[in-house]
């Protein structure tokens, strides 16, 4: 007769390990939404810091900003942020114009009035500009400009009625762009500059472009010919924009 019950009423297993699971359930989604809302929060102070360190930049152009890693906020907290990318169609510093910018900020203090820590940059110096600075920092013969042909950077002018191009092999020194002549075509005929006296290549050898407008603290590091101008590539630490 018991057994007879016991088969018809079997007991109810314990709940335990249902309010167990319940509570571990409502574990996890507080975590998850705890963590949802400080990845949340770290994007709106992200995306916040961008926009202001773009309006910071707007006297020198439009720029798209871009601050790397995770969390910002620790970054903002602690006061300076790892890695800050900078890039820009056109700018212009010191009424020199750049294009085609891209900037690295390493160790960048949210206190603007502290230097940056390291900067690695690049930017194209248009030809017009090159033109400016010649003149300005240095000493060109009279009636040339420069030019890119092919990706090789030139002097080009007219002599006797015909197309004078020299051809000019730039180097980063420091703060300096030094050009020196290294072939003359005039018309189609090609000279050598080494097969020249000295005295008729003195006024195209040694050109020295002063950039010393630059930041302080930056540098050249190298300094290629484009079809536009010339790209330059920069390095410095402790770079202050002020």
């Amino acid at each position: 007769m018991t057994m007879a019950r016991t088969a018809e009423y079997p007991r109810e297993p314990p709940r335990r390990r249902s309010r167990r699971s319940k509570l571990i359930v409502t574990a996890v989604i507080v975590v998850l939404t705890l963590i949802l809302g400080v990845i949340a929060a770290d994007r709106v102070v992200d995306f916040t810091t961008e926009q202001k360190i773009a309006s910071s930049l707007e006297p020198y152009g439009e720029a798209d900003v871009n601050v790397e890693g995770f969390p910002v906020l620790t970054q903002m907290a602690g006061g300076t942020l790892d890695t800050v990318r900078v890039t820009a169609d056109q700018a212009q510093y010191e009424n020199v114009d750049f294009t085609d910018v891209d900037a690295e900020l390493f160790d960048v203090p949210v206190d603007t009035s502290r230097p940056i820590g390291t900067v690695e940059a690049s930017a194209v110096i248009p030809l017009s500009t090159i033109d400016s600075l010649a003149t300005e920092h240095a000493s060109l013969p009279e009636g040339m400009s420069f030019t890119t042909i092919d990706v090789g950077l030139f002097l080009k002018g007219s002599l006797l009625g015909q197309e004078l191009l020299i051809g000019i092999d730039p180097q980063a020194q420091s703060r300096q762009v030094v050009v020196n002549a290294t072939t003359i075509k005039l018309g189609s005929a090609e000279v050598d500059i080494d097969s020249l006296p000295s005295f008729l290549t003195s006024s195209i050898s040694d050109i020295v472009i002063d950039l010393d407008f630059l930041p302080a603290g930056l540098e050249l590091t190298d300094i290629k010919a484009t079809d536009t101008g010339l790209e330059i590539s920069l390095h410095g630490t402790g770079v202050s924009l002020n």
